[in-house]
């Protein structure tokens, strides 16, 4: 697994990793850590882990389907602008949710807890979802994440 964290950019971070459950739980947890240390407010972290690791386990589970090792997985988050941006990217074939009672709600899930949520998939290119939050951090922590970036 890769991480960069640009010391210009202290409120933006990415992981590049194989697409496998284990992994996907790891970046759950940073996930986690990073909106508490950037002061998202309490109602928000867990929707907010939520709603991305719907996203990783879409990419864990239907991504890399039709190929015999795991692809890769990467996930961007940034604070700008009192804009929380989390992508999760593959390169992998879409598939397209079938309808059961109990599966294939993640998607629908992640733009439930979000406040918008975007999903572009290309033959050949893979997949990209993005999901935003506008306002997510406490007033006292966005003042300091405004004059540190």
């Amino acid at each position: 697994m890769t991480e960069s964290s640009p010391a210009a950019l202290p409120h933006r971070w990415s992981h590049t990793a194989p697409a496998e459950p284990a992994v996907a739980t790891v970046i759950r947890h940073r996930l986690h850590h990073w909106t508490v240390e950037l002061g998202v407010r309490n109602d928000l972290v867990d929707d907010i882990v939520l709603g991305v690791y719907e996203a990783l386990a879409n990419v864990v589970e239907h991504a890399y389907h039709s190929v015999p090792e795991p692809g890769t997985m990467t996930i961007t988050a940034a604070y700008e602008q009192r804009t929380l941006t989390v992508t999760i990217s593959d390169t992998g074939t879409w598939r397209p949710p079938t309808p059961a009672t109990n599966r294939s709600h993640g998607l629908q899930l992640a733009a439930a807890v979000a406040d918008e949520l975007l999903v572009d998939h290309r033959p050949g290119y893979g997949t990209v979802v993005t999901a935003v939050w506008t306002d997510p951090v406490t007033t006292d922590r966005a003042r300091s994440a405004t004059r540190s970036s």
